[in-house]
């Protein structure tokens, strides 16, 4: 078959998108579909700006990479609303006069808007459209404030209803996801399908130990983006409000618009350390060293979204503290399977707790359990399993 990758990120740029889209491009072609892949110019962050890429590149005989230009001014501002709005339409043009595919997929960036011309080129060319979420909008954007206009909001949801009855499959990463948008239409019933990410580093680690002092203390890590959806300040509250403990750190790796905020919040407690962004190869060494990886996140976002970084604790055999509100596949998984503890944000004396019953070793879980939990049910296989069923979409499924 004749396959199309649409997203605005592709490798070598940095989002966690961009190496999915590479996986599934290889893993099609090894399968003998003829694969393109339609994004833009690397241009995710600013070292990815300086991964020079030609606008076409033939990579082998059946398959070949389109990357569209981005505006690029020193305001970033503008560059996000000017790609918001340009790379849908020119991706829009490139399918209507390009030739036809018998598969096309596309995911979630730029939200609502890249799907929606996605989806009017493949019901204008006959395509099977793959709908690929990893999260959903405009929900997460109504929560975050970037669709909280309720007329954008509406239009937003129309256009992503359009864009959900017109693919032949859409792909969610859990139960909850499914859930909400079987809320916005339940007719969407026998399209979705349930398929969660994998861990995208491959297993990539050093061989070094990081912490080489205080190996008698235990450590509680949060890795990734330390952003406003994250909810991480519940953790250094519980801290501030019942004290340190003296053989445990509470531990945040990464960058992200409320590092500030945070550092300021735990300024005097020495129990609460900061360590910056760092390659995959020595995050992963952190998550293997530590005792519990932190999962936190905002009220109503897991409705919407699921946490990648799951993938990454579990394959370490690290124990999860899931930090949300709301009722989830996820933490019903984690306390169901002993993968870990759940706890509402809320409740600062439990997570205080749960921090002090694992400083006494009073906390066990067994690693090699997680690991093999994360083998049967998160691993890169089943990921590549449940997507190539979904290329035998039937020839009359598209839009109806």
């Amino acid at each position: 078959m004749k396959i199309l990758l649409v997203h605005r990120f592709f490798y070598p740029d940095s989002p966690p998108y961009a190496k999915i889209l590479e996986d599934m491009r290889q893993l099609f072609i090894k399968e003998g579909h003829d694969v393109d892949v339609l994004s833009s110019k690397p241009s995710y962050k600013k070292n990815d700006r300086l991964k020079q890429e030609k606008f076409v590149t033939k990579e082998t005989l059946n398959s070949t990479i389109f990357r569209l230009p981005v505006l690029k001014s020193n305001k970033e501002s503008l560059n996000k609303l000017f790609n918001f709005l340009w790379f849908p339409l020119i991706v829009f043009c490139f399918l209507i006069f390009k030739k036809k595919y018998d598969i096309v997929t596309v995911s979630t960036n730029p939200p609502v808007i890249l799907s929606f011309f996605v989806a009017l080129a493949s019901k204008i060319k006959k395509n099977k459209l793959i709908y690929h979420y990893m999260d959903i909008h405009p929900e997460i954007g109504n929560i975050s404030g970037e669709f909280k206009n309720k007329t954008i909001f509406n239009i937003l949801k129309k256009m992503d209803n359009f864009t959900c009855r017109t693919a032949a499959k859409i792909v969610v990463l859990s139960s909850d996801m499914k859930n909400s948008l079987l809320k916005r239409d339940p007719k969407l019933e026998n399209k979705i399908e349930i398929i969660n990410n994998y861990d995208l580093s491959d297993g990539e680690k050093s061989t070094e130990t990081f912490f080489t002092e205080g190996k008698d203390k235990k450590r509680i890590v949060f890795t990734g983006n330390i952003g406003r959806f994250q909810n991480l300040e519940s953790l250094i509250n519980a801290i501030k409000t019942y004290g340190c403990i003296e053989n445990l750190e509470l531990i945040f790796v990464g960058e992200g618009k409320n590092l500030d905020s945070l550092k300021e919040l735990a300024s005097g407690l020495n129990c609460v350390k900061f360590i910056p962004h760092q390659p995959v190869s020595i995050a992963r060494k952190i998550i293997e060293e530590a005792h519990m990886g932190i999962v936190s996140l905002e009220k109503e976002i897991i409705k919407y979204a699921y946490p990648s970084k799951t993938m990454t604790y579990l394959a370490e055999g690290t124990p999860i503290l899931v930090c949300i509100d709301d009722e989830s596949e996820l933490s019903n998984m984690v306390n169901n399977l002993a993968l870990g503890i759940s706890v509402k944000p809320s409740n600062l004396k439990q997570i205080h707790d749960i921090f002090l019953e694992l400083s006494k070793d009073n906390l066990s879980f067994e690693k090699e359990h997680i690991i093999e939990t994360f083998n049967k049910n998160f691993h890169k296989n089943i990921f590549n399993k449940k997507f190539l069923t979904l290329l035998s979409i039937n020839k009359d499924s598209n839009g109806k």
